[in-house]
């Protein structure tokens, strides 16, 4: 499996956003949460595909699998620059 470097990017930086909001029970601003949580979604879906998004229960925990994996080496993360 591999993402690209914007991709990967981008699932990062929403996941932190998301995880700075706190739980959705007790945040500041729920429908930030849900916008934010619905933009993590659609990353996730465009970097692995919706089947594999789908097997996880929410988003953040797509996300997490992601990034982990991605440092751990076990996804590939493209540098998608054109030389």
């Amino acid at each position: 499996m591999q993402v690209t470097l914007p991709q990967f990017e981008m699932i990062d930086s929403l996941m932190a956003q998301l995880l700075r909001m706190g739980e959705f029970e007790t945040c500041a601003d729920p429908r930030a949460y849900i916008r934010t949580s619905n933009r993590l979604f659609d990353a996730c879906v465009d970097a692995v595909g919706y089947d594999y998004a789908n097997d996880f229960a929410s988003a953040l925990e797509c996300a997490a699998d992601i990034v982990a994996r991605a440092l751990l080496g076990t996804i590939t993360v493209l540098d998608d620059v054109e030389a």
